[in-house]
């Protein structure tokens, strides 16, 4: 009961039970500090040029697994490439715009079935 004999409502009951964050923001910041920064790999003429045949080779619409340096560390991202911006020097993959500087390795996935492909004969 709360006021004057009123019942309390539901959502009011409920709210008594809500968590409290004392230390707004605090978990994250723990969680960045305990993150772990690689440097950043300067490549040789040889991975210069794989990574630019790799590149050179990607298109649109191409399932790929992009390997980058964002952040502090190397990412790896899957998708399919939905931009190459070779005026920007840029690679899109899904939403994730990557800067050509920034790519290590592009691998080119192959595709689990092609509506083109032949389908093996059901039994």
């Amino acid at each position: 009961m709360s006021r004057a004999g009123e019942p309390r409502r539901h959502a009011d009951r409920a709210a008594q039970f809500m968590p409290f964050a004392a230390l707004t923001g605090y978990y994250d910041l723990v969680r960045e500090r305990e993150r772990v920064t690689e440097p950043r790999r300067e490549p040789s003429e040889e991975d210069a040029e794989r990574i630019s045949s790799e590149l050179a080779g990607t298109r649109p619409r191409e399932l790929v697994r992009v390997t980058y340096y964002a952040d502090g560390a190397y990412v790896t991202r899957e998708g399919m490439v939905a931009r190459m911006d070779l005026a920007a020097r840029e690679l899109t993959v899904v939403r994730t715009r990557i800067p050509f500087d920034d790519v290590w390795r592009v691998e080119r996935l192959l595709s689990q079935t092609s509506p083109h492909s032949e389908r093996p004969e059901q039994m």
